[in-house]
């Protein structure tokens, strides 16, 4: 956590890191409930809805180590997905929500 001193007031600031170590634990421990991919040439894209709220956007070079890493909580109503990303970096790359076709296993992300 990095305090910040403003004007004689100590204000606390959390970084996206240090608001995910808080969950991270419950985070690994929850089991992908589905998961979606987008094979590309170089990158492929990955999202997977985890237990408890959880999800996670990464990115992989030819299914190796991850290298972009974005996690979240969401919130559903009916097929949809309100994603709170830890990192704001991720609601850049694929937007606040999302909807889940379940029977044709596709999900659709919009700003």
């Amino acid at each position: 956590m990095l305090s910040v001193l403003f004007m004689g007031y100590i204000g606390v600031a959390c970084s996206p890191t240090a608001r995910f170590k808080r969950d991270e634990a419950a985070f690994k421990a929850s089991k992908v409930v589905m998961s979606f991919t987008s094979i590309a040439d170089m990158n492929d894209a990955h999202f997977d809805i985890k237990e408890n709220n959880y999800f996670e956007f990464y990115r992989q070079l030819f299914d190796s180590v991850k290298n972009t890493n974005y996690p979240g909580i969401y919130t559903r109503k009916g097929d949809t997905l309100y994603l709170k990303y830890y990192d704001p970096k991720g609601k850049t790359l694929l937007g606040s929500k999302a909807v889940v076709h379940e029977g044709k296993k596709e999900i659709a992300f919009y700003k």
